[in-house]
């Protein structure tokens, strides 16, 4: 069996964070965690996730500048994200769109669907690689 697939947990709330954690390892995810934005760029950039999942609200720099900054980043550029938060307004799911984030999911939020929407990212993600031109040859 190959390896598992790599997690980073992004959230302030420590409750919030073991959840998400618990329920992904769980399944057979590897899950690394960040408490805020700077965290989850270092982690980011340590662990090399295959997917993120990204809360908005936090101290220090929220989802959405932890997001410009991932997108800047050679090896986070192409990630699938998902964003994971207690802002339910449709403008900020618009400018979640906007900013490349596959799914939005709103707290408080069923694990089942947090699992369903991550296989989802990583499948659609795996797609749109699979239909890039080869340039290598």
């Amino acid at each position: 069996m190959g390896n598992p697939v790599k997690v980073l947990a992004v959230d302030d709330e420590k409750d919030v964070l073991f959840i998400v954690s618990a329920a992904l390892k769980a399944e057979g995810y590897s899950v690394a965690t960040a408490s805020n934005g700077f965290e989850a760029l270092e982690q980011a950039s340590k662990e090399c996730p295959d997917i993120i999942v990204l809360d908005v609200m936090m101290p220090k720099m929220d989802g959405f500048e932890t997001l410009v900054k991932l997108r800047e980043m050679d090896a986070t550029r192409n990630v699938p994200v998902v964003m994971l938060t207690g802002l339910s307004e449709r403008d900020k799911k618009l400018d979640a769109i906007d900013h490349g984030v596959q799914h939005y999911i709103v707290k408080p939020f069923e694990v089942h669907d947090l699992i369903a929407k991550l296989q989802n990212a990583l499948a659609e993600s795996k797609r749109a690689e699979e239909e890039l031109p080869d340039f290598d040859e």
